[in-house]
């Protein structure tokens, strides 16, 4: 009988992941698929979310060797490097539903945000080769419209993912693949047109861009431990009038948080009561820090 090996679970978990989502594949479920009993699952991954971390790491590489062997491929027409980097992000990200996991893991602790950081460095990375093939394809003009390209292109797979009843077929890719080329191909020609003058939305030069530490990624963060710091102070034995003052002060910082233009000094005040009033200190820290990150990158 051939010996179960991690890699064997993580495909297993991939496919499971990719058929029902993240949250509703329990461990019992990765471990029949993979051939063995729950208690055995743990000789390989303390944890589900390890066990997702590790799905993350082999779609990257895996991604990384097509993308590779795509650039080695120096005799194939621009549009066709297109077209093949669809296909790849077809069957490698989105039919996996990489964009999507990261909605469904709580991003604070250790192993969370390298999960984190994992899903932004595939996003990344082919948002930077799907640049240097427009390039290629349009010349150095397009640069400051790659990533609004970029942008559409990726909206159009996730939507035809979301729309179709059921597992795209290979027939489909290759059509949905032709298809967004010939897309791009209207876009590129579009703003590449001296007649029209295009709002860049997503420019080279957005924050969303300069490294994988996303602007979203701290914003999940931070509800996360207003959350947290939420459940934590209902625990505390406070006076009623005490706890309801608390309580306010953390529905103020919550709501200051969702306005679009926030009050720095505000959430700072606010961060600082809690600090001098409570004994969530260790959250506060983590909220802090994920707030002046997030300052920092807008």
């Amino acid at each position: 009988m051939k010996k179960i090996t991690s890699d064997d679970i993580i495909y297993a978990a991939l496919s499971l992941f990719s058929e029902k989502g993240y949250d509703a594949t329990s461990v019992d479920e990765i471990a029949r698929e993979s051939g063995m009993v729950k208690a055995s699952f743990y000789k390989y991954f303390q944890s589900k979310e390890e066990l997702l971390l590790g799905t993350i790491v082999l779609i990257e590489k895996l991604l990384d060797a097509d993308i590779k062997e795509l650039y080695l491929k120096h005799q194939l027409p621009s549009r066709e490097k297109l077209r093949q980097l669809n296909l790849i992000a077809l069957g490698r990200i989105y039919k996996n539903k990489v964009h999507l996991l990261v909605y469904s893991v709580p991003l604070i602790g250790s192993k969370e945000e390298k999960i984190a950081q994992a899903i932004d460095r595939v996003e990344h990375h082919l948002s930077n080769v799907m640049v240097d093939f427009l390039i290629d394809a349009y010349g150095e003009s397009i640069n400051d419209y790659a990533y609004d390209i970029g942008f559409v292109v990726k909206s159009i797979i996730i939507n035809s993912f979301r729309m179709s009843d059921s597992e795209l077929s290979w027939t489909e890719h290759q059509t949905l693949a032709e298809f967004i080329v010939s897309i791009t191909d209207m876009l590129a020609q579009s703003m590449l047109s001296p007649d029209v003058q295009h709002q860049i939305m997503w420019g080279r030069d957005s924050g969303f861009h300069e490294d994988s530490d996303q602007i979203w990624t701290k914003g999940r963060q931070i509800a996360h431990v207003l959350q947290h710091m939420d459940a934590v102070l209902k625990q505390f034995e406070l006076d009623e009038a005490i706890q309801n003052e608390h309580m306010q002060i953390l529905s103020r910082l919550q709501g200051e948080l969702s306005e679009q233009n926030v009050e720095t000094a505000h959430v700072k005040a606010l961060l600082l009561f809690f600090g001098a009033a409570t004994r969530v200190t260790g959250r506060l820290y983590q909220a802090e820090s994920y707030f002046g990150s997030l300052k920092g990158s807008i």
